[in-house]
């Protein structure tokens, strides 16, 4: 494996990560970024495809062992620590930072067991809502993952630390409206589950063990109505009458807890 140094900030590679930081730069060159050694350890776990990896002079005098990820790595490139700052898009950088190419699945990838629980996010905005939403769903047994036009992007830093690496191992798809996420779940039958305030209905008095889809609405907003009246089931969370909301992703993580629980017993 190769060490390399990298002394100028004007470098193409830091460029390019730079670049990478946002939304537009990601679609450009076709990878995002990977921040930190353990989160980094869980992509290379799971056979992301890693591009480059930047650490900073002090990580490596820590004793980081680069020759580790031999296997998957051709070369490391070490920066000196202020040059670290720039491509870091924390307040405290973690002295590693590694571009890697986007994972992308299909509609069928989601809707795999004999009773597929997925979840669709219809306009969740931020980052680390979505990030917790998605480590919720692999925690309890979620199949897959739909986020809809307006969602943050999936690959955002913050939501992929957020993620603590279920990114690398859920099966989700982006950028579908909310009509087809409903119509490619009702095609393989699953009962479709709106999250609402004004639900008719209570988790408890659902048969959540069999194929299910999860409907949760925007943080400000919630569901459409017309989302809503097209749903088998508008479902709410029972809370003390001092309480007004839940944050989307804790709701989300209530209602996939009674799932578990219901397909446990």
């Amino acid at each position: 494996m190769e060490i390399i140094s990298i002394t100028s900030s004007s470098n193409s590679l830091l460029k390019r990560m730079r670049l990478i930081q946002s939304r537009s730069g990601r679609e450009k060159e076709g990878c995002f970024l990977i921040e930190g050694v353990k989160l980094f350890d869980e992509a290379v776990k799971h056979g992301v495809d890693i591009q480059d990896v930047v650490i900073t002079e002090s990580l490596l005098a820590s004793g980081f062992a680069a020759g580790h990820y031999r296997d998957v790595l051709d070369k490391v490139v070490v920066v000196e620590d202020k040059l670290m700052s720039s491509l870091a898009t924390t307040e405290t950088p973690q002295g590693l930072i590694a571009t890697a190419g986007f994972k992308r699945s299909q509609f069928d990838d989601l809707f795999v067991g004999a009773a597929p629980l997925v979840v669709i996010g219809d306009r969740v905005q931020d980052p680390g809502n979505l990030g917790t939403i998605m480590r919720t769903a692999l925690a309890f047994g979620a199949s897959g993952l739909v986020l809809t036009k307006g969602s943050v992007d999936a690959f955002n830093p913050k939501v992929v630390r957020a993620a603590a690496g279920a990114l690398f191992t859920l099966p989700f798809v982006e950028n579908v409206s909310i009509e087809e996420a409903v119509q490619q779940c009702r095609e393989r039958g699953l009962a479709i589950l709106a999250l609402s305030a004004d639900g008719t209905k209570q988790l408890h008095e659902i048969d959540l063990q069999k194929p299910t889809a999860l409907l949760l609405g925007n943080e400000a907003n919630g569901l459409e109505q017309s989302v809503e009246q097209d749903a088998d089931f508008v479902v709410s969370i029972p809370m003390a009458e001092k309480s007004e909301s839940l944050n989307v992703a804790i709701a989300n993580a209530v209602v996939l807890y009674e799932v578990s629980s219901q397909r446990r017993q």
